[in-house]
């Protein structure tokens, strides 16, 4: 397997960073992965990921943070890049938890999100997906809110079980403008 290089921009802030510095090791992470692991049935892989992915919406259109959280690694090495801010990066499972819990306070009655283009690609223990993910729903100041995002997340099967170690989560722009574009 050809060696991949990865450079990485760190801040001031080691401990901000730190998972950032773990998730450039991906490429070796891969390479034992696929070295070290049986072959799996990639049926069976994928539909799990998928399930996991179904729990998600459902999670997040229950407003369920159990759920929502029970598909994300709960250590400190989970890392993601939210288009919500502050902060706009989150260190660990229980920080993560925490934006969710402050996001579902924040909205009066119900959230839908719809997950579309959902695509993965599995490699041993590792996996990376994409999808679009539409969410909208009611602010508790009455403004509505309807959104879509891009959605990378970089999948680990720990235990036996597939997780989100890694999620990436952006909103296109308009060139001229530099504003959302929501759908």
């Amino acid at each position: 397997m050809p060696t991949a290089y990865v450079s990485v921009v760190t801040e001031t802030s080691p401990r901000r960073y730190e998972p950032v510095r773990r998730a450039a090791c991906f490429a070796d992470l891969l390479e034992s992965s696929m070295a070290s692991s049986p072959a799996p049935n990639p049926a069976d892989e994928l539909a799990q990921l998928r399930a996991l992915e179904e729990k998600f919406v459902l999670g997040m259109n229950g407003k369920d943070l159990d759920s929502v959280m029970s598909v994300y690694d709960p250590g400190e090495s989970l890392f993601v890049f939210d288009v919500v801010g502050p902060p706009s990066a989150h260190v660990g499972w229980a920080e993560y938890r925490e934006a969710f819990r402050r996001m579902f306070a924040g909205i009066s009655g119900s959230l839908h999100l719809a997950l579309s283009n959902f695509d993965v690609e599995v490699f041993g223990d590792i996996a990376y997906g994409r999808s679009l993910q539409r969410v909208s729903g009611v602010h508790n100041d009455g403004e509505s809110f309807d959104y879509s995002v891009r959605v990378t997340d970089v999948y680990r099967k720990i235990a036996g079980k597939w997780l989100i170690v890694q999620e990436h989560l952006s909103l296109p722009i308009e060139r001229e403008t530099f504003s959302p574009m929501l759908h």
